[in-house]
């Protein structure tokens, strides 16, 4: 599933002559192999000589969607989960996937959709209140990582859900972070 997912997504973000793909990854998404993938994303960022605040911006949302992956994914389809990480001369393009319960896929694309229609002031101001609130628990839930990665990234936010059963979807989605057009250390 998840490889025939990131396969599709390649041929489709790799068609503009200048992206290249930094990493792609499919399989079980653990604390080792997040922090590998994100050393990876900040040696590629540095030998490009991208900006400070464009690599952190997409560290910070780079870090936001893997760990959700972990998180997140369905356990005896844990191994289906996949992301990959395109540069191209404007900007970054995150794209994940994994298994889900077809109310959590409706859930996260109906709060992805509110995220897309708020400005930046909003969000802002969404996200402080979030942050005070102490219903929060110790495996997230509040939100806050789908908040960051709106507040860091270019929207729309995009969410695709396919149907694997009755009990199950494949929740894909992708965002973009702005690299700047044209810039200097941008990745061709």
């Amino acid at each position: 599933i998840g490889r025939r997912w990131l396969e599709e997504a390649r041929e489709l973000h790799l068609a503009d002559p200048t992206a290249s793909m930094l990493f792609s990854h499919c399989g079980a998404m653990d604390q080792d192999t997040l922090t590998d993938l994100v050393r990876e994303v900040e040696r590629s960022s540095q030998t490009a000589e991208e900006r400070a605040m464009v690599r952190k911006r997409v560290i910070n949302v780079l870090i936001e969607a893997l760990d959700n992956m972990q998180r997140h994914a369905m356990g005896i389809l844990r191994d289906a989960s996949c992301a990959m990480l395109v540069r191209d001369r404007k900007a970054y393009l995150l794209a994940t996937g994994n298994a889900v319960p077809p109310a959590t896929a409706a859930l996260l694309t109906h709060r992805v959709g509110i995220l897309n229609e708020m400005d930046p002031q909003d969000l802002r101001e969404h996200f402080l209140k979030l942050l005070g609130n102490d219903g929060r628990s110790a495996n997230g839930g509040a939100g806050l990582g789908l908040l960051t990665m709106a507040r860091r990234s270019v929207r729309p936010m995009v969410t695709r859900t396919s149907p694997l059963g009755p009990y199950t979807a494949f929740l894909s989605f992708e965002l973009r972070v702005d690299g700047g057009e044209e810039t200097p250390g941008a990745l061709a």
